[in-house]
């Protein structure tokens, strides 16, 4: 046994001896930008996708870690975003749809933005964070998130107006929307607007050099459905060269229950003229073409707007952390499906990206990517060729051509993790990050526990990531001789096998540029604080090394630990064992579920349970299942063929059903 007094005595010291040695820096804490973006796949060049033209998100994954297989908790906006805005889970949220307020409905949980509003920061929200209406209680969660009123842009009030031209020469409401941007309602859109805002609120936080850090939300709607964006942006999408999805039948052995019949593009004017037969009618191939054309092109127009937010960022905001996320991801033909509403991969996995903030002069901004943003698209000379949105490309990706995919042509490529991680894992990592107090890990009944995670800090990923990128970037700042190594020890909390919520000293490695922050982490759920300290001139490592042999000197001490998860978990709603549209089974009120679809994804398999819920307690029954999917990724990557009912398989499905019923708690392995 050890002695807890003890331990804090060691922690106090350790944080004494650290001020006593270096100077505390009041401005330490970083910036933070989150950028979100409604129904975004991993259709992005950073990702590999070769038909994606997005050079501004590519250039942020240049200096950044890009998560390549992270997946969303649930595939509906309202839930995704309010689990991962909480870090808990949607059977801890209890929400399912979109019709209540996570506060009332399942406990005061504290939010993300509220957390850092709480810890010092200035919180501030533009375009769709929290999803609206009674989801963030009619209000983004305020007065609780955020410092000051958020921002939505007017003209999204006209979302649903009938201003798609159709084959008629009339005006629609439709799915495919390619507008010129000047003859809408309000002269704009709303992610325009929302951009607008966004660089002029940094503009006025920088001029007004406001000491207090920021935690700036910018939420994109495109996208989301109806995709409507400038009609420039088609040009970089010829219609012929927009391939069908490779998968676009409906998959062998699908139990119905598991089936999308995508009912919320079925009313709009377009889709409805085509009369697809319910529920497994396909779409015809040449307006599939169409929606997968207009689904690019509208993420090319989102990418343009983020270059501009990027661009004022990076010049005059450059030590800040930026995370980049998708709620969850969209069907675009896959099994014959569309929208998002189901527990395949093209469904739930979401692009991941954050780059972490590296301490520099005002006047070194090297190593961030450069970033272009076209002209205003209600400006009457952005009227020409839609190549002119990228005709410039950022020379520090070492590319010699112009043309817009000329950005995938980088000399430095960005550093990738394929560990699957969850978007439960952001909360607790941009914390880590920003150096606040660490998030405690959920217990099984959270719902008194005000601030508590069910996600798991990366930034022992991102840390690593940033070693990498700068000792890949030529171009490096000076370091005097009196800073730490390169590579400097961290000091670390390494969980008690005999008692997790007890944690013991080891030591591990990390990057530190110029300065460092003695931190401090708990690998249950692996995060680290930094104590925001400055570096010494008097002898900094005769200093660090006394730390070290203070520590050595406990007979507790073990190596350090890295957390990474065997598996990630996500879930989906059914009313019924079949389609229907009344109730509808894509979106159902949560009063009308009886099925809840539980998936786990581990490194070869995707397994999911569609299992007799109670709505009434929130809770599955085990011991019935109405149907099951198994998905053999080492040779099905595409989820085509259920193998649930192979005897070959019986194993695996028995081994990965068991990870599924013991959950995400016990899905997590130490290094």
């Amino acid at each position: 046994m050890w002695n807890k007094d003890l331990m804090e005595n060691r922690i106090s010291l350790l944080a004494v001896f650290a001020l006593v040695v270096t100077g505390v820096c009041g401005s330490d804490q970083p910036n933070v930008l989150l950028i979100v973006v409604d129904d975004l796949r991993p259709v992005l060049g950073c990702y590999g996708d070769s038909l994606a033209i997005t050079p501004n998100i590519d250039a942020l994954a240049h200096d950044s870690t890009v998560f390549t297989r992270a997946y969303a908790q649930q595939a509906l906006c309202g839930p995704s975003r309010t689990s991962f805005l909480t870090s808990r889970r949607p059977d801890t949220t209890r929400l399912y749809d979109v019709h209540s307020y996570w506060r009332r409905h399942a406990g005061n949980f504290t939010s993300l933005p509220q957390y850092f509003k709480e810890n010092g920061y200035h919180t501030a929200s533009a375009g769709k964070i929290f999803h609206p209406g009674i989801v963030s209680n009619h209000s983004d969660d305020q007065p609780y998130s955020w410092s000051e009123t958020p921002y939505h842009p007017p003209t999204q009030a006209h979302k649903q107006d009938p201003v798609c031209l159709g084959p008629d020469g009339s005006l629609h409401t439709s799915i495919y929307c390619p507008v010129q941007v000047e003859e809408q309602p309000g002269g704009s859109l709303p992610d325009i607007e929302t951009t607008r805002y966004s660089v002029s609120w940094l503009k006025k936080w920088g001029r007004e050099a406001a000491a207090q850090p920021f935690f700036l939300a910018v939420g994109y709607h495109k996208p989301h459905i109806p995709l409507k964006f400038p009609k420039q942006f088609l040009d970089l999408y010829p219609i012929s060269s927009v391939p069908l999805a490779p998968n676009r039948w409906l998959p062998k052995g699908l139990p119905p229950v598991a089936w999308n019949p995508w009912n919320d593009l079925r009313w709009r004017a377009d889709i409805a003229a085509l009369n697809v037969s319910f529920p497994y009618g396909p779409m015809p191939d040449f307006y599939a073409r169409y929606i997968r054309q207009g689904y690019y092109a509208a993420t090319s127009y989102t990418d343009s707007l983020i270059g501009e937010l990027l661009a004022t960022v990076n010049h005059l905001f450059p030590d800040t952390i930026i995370a980049f996320i998708g709620d969850h991801g969209w069907s675009l033909g896959e099994h014959q499906e569309w929208s998002k509403f189901s527990n395949f991969e093209v469904s739930t996995q979401v692009p991941f990206i954050i780059r972490n903030w590296r301490r520099r002069t005002h006047n070194n901004t090297a190593g961030h990517g450069t970033y272009h943003h076209p002209q205003s698209f209600n400006q009457p000379e952005y009227s020409g060729n839609g190549h002119s949105a990228y005709e410039h490309v950022s020379s520090r990706m070492g590319c010699e051509s112009v043309p817009p995919k000329s950005v995938k042509c980088s000399k430095r490529k960005a550093v990738e993790y394929s560990g699957l991680v969850e978007l439960v894992d952001l909360f607790p990592t941009l914390v880590d990050l920003a150096g606040l107090p660490i998030l405690p890990q959920c217990p099984k009944d959270s719902s008194q526990v005000r601030v508590c995670t069910e996600g798991m800090s990366l930034s022992h990923v991102v840390q690593r990531s940033l070693q990498t990128l700068n000792s890949n970037t030529k171009h490096s700042t000076h370091r005097s001789t009196n800073s730490w190594d390169v590579m400097t020890n961290e000091i670390l909390i390494n969980p008690s096998e005999s008692n997790k919520e007890n944690s013991i000293w080891s030591i591990g490695r990390e990057h530190m540029a110029e300065t460092t922050g003695v931190r401090h982490r708990d690998h249950t759920v692996g995060r680290s604080m930094p104590l925001s300290v400055e570096t010494s001139k008097a002898e900094p490592q005769q200093m660090h090394q006394k730390i070290i042999d203070l520590l050595e000197t406990e007979r507790y001490f073990k190596p350090a630990t890295y957390a990474e998860k065997k598996a990630v978990f996500s879930q989906y709603p059914r009313p019924g064992p079949t389609p229907s549209r009344n109730p509808d089974s894509d979106q159902p009120h949560t009063r009308d579920v009886t099925i809840m679809g539980y998936s786990i994804r581990t490194h070869r398999f995707r397994y999911t349970a569609w299992l007799k819920f109670n709505n009434q307690t929130y809770r599955p029954d085990y011991k019935h299942i109405v149907a099951e999917e198994l998905y053999d990724h080492k040779t099905d990557p595409q989820e085509d063929h259920n193998v649930a009912g192979k005897r070959f398989y019986t194993r695996h499905k028995r081994e990965v059903y068991s990870m599924l019923v013991r959950g995400w708690r016990e899905a997590v392995r130490y290094s």
